[in-house]
Protein backbone atom coordinates (compact mmCIF):
# COMPACT_ATOMS: atom_id res chain seq x y z
CA UNK A 1 0.00 0.00 0.00
CA UNK A 2 1.18 3.38 -0.88
CA UNK A 3 0.22 6.45 1.39
CA UNK A 4 0.13 9.67 -0.27
CA UNK A 5 -0.01 12.80 2.04
CA UNK A 6 -1.62 16.02 0.28
CA UNK A 7 -1.44 19.30 1.75
CA UNK A 8 -2.85 22.49 0.42
CA UNK A 9 -4.24 25.48 1.38
CA UNK A 10 -7.11 27.04 -0.02
CA UNK A 11 -10.79 28.75 0.95
CA UNK A 12 -13.89 26.37 0.64
CA UNK A 13 -16.43 28.29 -0.77
CA UNK A 14 -19.67 26.94 1.52
CA UNK A 15 -22.50 28.67 -0.34
CA UNK A 16 -21.08 26.61 -3.77
CA UNK A 17 -20.74 23.48 -1.65
CA UNK A 18 -24.23 23.95 -0.50
CA UNK A 19 -25.87 24.88 -3.37
CA UNK A 20 -24.10 21.68 -5.21
CA UNK A 21 -25.25 19.49 -2.17
CA UNK A 22 -28.67 20.72 -2.97
CA UNK A 23 -28.89 20.01 -6.56
CA UNK A 24 -27.01 16.74 -6.07
CA UNK A 25 -30.09 15.94 -3.68
CA UNK A 26 -33.03 16.67 -6.25
CA UNK A 27 -30.96 14.68 -9.05
CA UNK A 28 -31.61 11.67 -6.75
CA UNK A 29 -34.87 12.69 -5.82
CA UNK A 30 -35.82 12.91 -9.37
CA UNK A 31 -34.32 9.58 -10.38
CA UNK A 32 -35.87 7.75 -7.50
CA UNK A 33 -39.20 9.04 -9.04
CA UNK A 34 -38.37 7.88 -12.42
CA UNK A 35 -37.46 4.44 -11.15
CA UNK A 36 -40.80 5.09 -8.92
CA UNK A 37 -38.77 4.17 -5.65
CA UNK A 38 -41.00 6.15 -2.86
CA UNK A 39 -39.04 8.97 -0.73
CA UNK A 40 -38.76 6.12 2.33
CA UNK A 41 -36.24 3.35 1.86
CA UNK A 42 -36.05 0.92 4.79
CA UNK A 43 -32.95 -1.26 5.46
CA UNK A 44 -34.32 -4.56 7.40
CA UNK A 45 -32.25 -8.01 8.02
CA UNK A 46 -34.03 -10.95 6.20
CA UNK A 47 -34.49 -13.53 8.64
CA UNK A 48 -34.92 -17.39 8.35
CA UNK A 49 -38.32 -18.67 8.27
CA UNK A 50 -38.65 -22.74 7.54
CA UNK A 51 -37.84 -23.30 4.12
CA UNK A 52 -37.95 -19.31 2.57
CA UNK A 53 -37.34 -15.56 4.19
CA UNK A 54 -39.04 -13.56 6.09
CA UNK A 55 -38.87 -9.49 6.40
CA UNK A 56 -40.60 -7.96 8.94
CA UNK A 57 -42.43 -4.31 8.28
CA UNK A 58 -44.20 -2.07 10.60
CA UNK A 59 -48.18 -2.98 10.47
CA UNK A 60 -48.66 0.24 8.86
CA UNK A 61 -46.79 -0.93 5.70
CA UNK A 62 -49.58 -3.57 5.57
CA UNK A 63 -51.56 -4.02 1.90
CA UNK A 64 -48.71 -1.79 0.33
CA UNK A 65 -46.71 -2.84 -2.46
CA UNK A 66 -42.90 -3.66 -1.70
CA UNK A 67 -39.65 -3.42 -3.93
CA UNK A 68 -36.63 -5.31 -2.62
CA UNK A 69 -33.34 -4.83 -3.34
CA UNK A 70 -31.03 -7.37 -2.43
CA UNK A 71 -27.43 -6.30 -1.55
CA UNK A 72 -24.40 -9.05 -1.75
Amino acid sequence: MIKTKINFNAEIDTEKLAKNLNEGIKNIQEVMKKLEIPEEVTEKEIKPFGNASHIILPKEYANKKAIVIIKK
